[in-house]
């Protein structure tokens, strides 16, 4: 089931360094690559080196790497930088076909991900301590699956993914950006969401990520080695990027691209959409608790302005508060949004707040890490809907929902072998979907997680033996 309203980000020296090349095809000999950029008076060096076989990461690696990190935030930043997914879950994520035939793309991007490092000089931001640092890794430090066949990734593989801890240190020290997951979803094709993700970076301050720029000026030659772009023709570098510069304007993220100059010394000005001014994600979180869709909401945004929306969600939640119980909570919101004379503020209220992003950038850091645990146990109307959903859907998606609840509350105490045990069982019939997950979590917020693990680990050895011998299992 696809999370409404949930927060993306991306973590910004990957996006600012574009260390995957915008190309959806590379040639069969591009195994390495080594640039030399400006960003203003300091100069930086990335290279990277890839194995002939896989070829450097390229096309839909941006949505997978993009996923990895979203994944990883949403799994709580764990200090060990490790994900814990199945494919399903993966894809989903990346906003790729689920059906089947994007399982073997999937198993080469991770396959290139994992082989592939990146040596980066003067070029990666140390945030908290306001420096440059030299740096090398590869995006996957390392990988772990299970599959029916040997090395094979396949639908129902359990799979087991660190992230370097340079990556994973930068997201837990909050040097993020929000990111349009989306809206990059909504691009037809990888350059293209590959030169979003990359333009959504550059625009920003390294030095001071909060700071958004309406336009940005790069030389041609420059900006086609930072995208990875195998040519050193202007004419073809140009080209190359033309079909993305439509579909970025066509969707209103680019409001303008201009070429100024001839030959190499041609440069390259962008102006940005004044709609595309990133929302403050924990806004859209709010929204979302208000049972606003995330497209309504940047809708809203863009009409209103941040400002207007966040005094109407301050005003909307102390009217709530207050004891009122309107028909619908989204539609409420939108007249109160309208018609904010319309609705007097209960006494003591005061319309001020804090900023809401560098509170939000603050519950990445695992302190304030939040989660399942610290929900209330009593379900809420939107999780009753929820279930409700569940119940109707194929058993299938019921299997993926169950598999990404259990190996996120679970994933530190069961074995790779043992999730992928829990998965066969679902595939196999020998445990309901709905029925497991009920049980699971009734037992760890009763805070019986050791006894849950424990029966669970009993439960699944005594229906595997039972398939193995082919005689029917207890029921539970």
């Amino acid at each position: 089931m696809a999370d409404k309203g949930i927060k993306r980000f991306d973590e910004l020296n990957i996006a600012r360094l574009s260390l995957i090349s915008v190309q959806e095809r590379i040639p069969a000999d591009y195994r390495d690559w080594s640039v030399e950029l400006e960003d203003g008076d300091r100069r930086y060096r990335v290279t990277c080196q890839a194995l002939p076989e896989y070829g450097v990461p390229h096309g839909i690696d941006t949505d997978i790497s993009a996923a990895l990190v979203n994944l990883y935030i949403d799994q709580g930043s764990p200090a060990d930088g490790a994900v814990t997914c199945t494919p399903y879950q993966l894809l989903q994520m990346a906003g790729l076909d689920t059906s089947g035939r994007y399982y073997a793309s999937l198993d080469e991007s991770l396959k290139r991900l994992t082989t592939t490092t990146y040596f980066i000089s003067e070029g990666w931001r140390d945030h908290p301590r306001g420096r440059w640092t030299n740096v090398n890794f590869r995006y996957i430090d390392r990988i772990e699956f299970t599959s029916g066949e040997a090395e094979k990734l396949d639908a129902s593989s359990v799979l087991r993914i660190t992230l370097p801890q340079e990556i994973s240190r930068s997201v837990r020290a909050g040097y993020i950006k929000s990111l349009d997951l989306s809206f990059m979803q909504t691009l037809k094709r990888p350059p293209t969401r590959a030169l979003y993700r990359l333009l959504d970076a550059q625009r920003r301050d390294p030095e001071n990520p909060d700071a958004v720029a309406m336009a940005y000026q790069v030389g041609l030659m420059e900006w086609a080695e930072a995208c990875k772009i195998v040519t050193d023709r202007p004419s073809m570098a140009q080209r190359t990027l033309d079909a993305a510069h439509e579909e970025l304007i066509e969707k209103g993220f680019l409001k303008n691209v201009e070429y100024l100059g001839r030959g190499k010394k041609k440069l390259l000005q962008y102006t940005f959409g004044e709609a595309f001014i990133p929302p403050d994600p924990a806004l859209l979180q709010e929204l979302a608790d208000l049972g606003v869709t995330q497209t309504r909401a940047l809708q809203l945004v863009r009409e209103h302005g941040e400002q207007t929306v966040d005094d109407a969600v301050v005003r909307c939640k102390a009217i709530l508060a207050a004891g009122y119980k309107p028909r619908s909570k989204p539609a409420f919101f939108v007249d109160v949004l309208k018609n904010p004379g319309k609705y007097q503020l209960p006494e003591g209220v005061s319309e001020a707040r804090k900023g809401t992003a560098k509170a939000q950038q603050a519950k990445l850091r695992p302190s304030g890490q939040p989660s399942l645990f610290e929900a209330p146990l009593r379900p809420s109307e939107e999780e009753g809907d929820a279930d409700a959903l569940l119940r109707a859907a194929p058993r299938e998606q019921q299997i993926e929902e169950v598999m990404r609840t259990l190996t996120f509350l679970l994933r530190n105490d069961l074995k790779l072998q043992e999730l992928d045990t829990l998965r066969l069982a679902l595939d196999e019939g020998l445990e309901d979907p709905l029925e497991i997950k009920a049980w699971a979590i009734k037992g760890i917020s009763g805070g019986q997680k050791s006894t849950v693990v424990r029966d669970l680990r009993t439960r699944l050895a005594v229906k595997m033996q039972a398939l193995r011998d082919g005689t029917p299992a207890p029921a539970h």
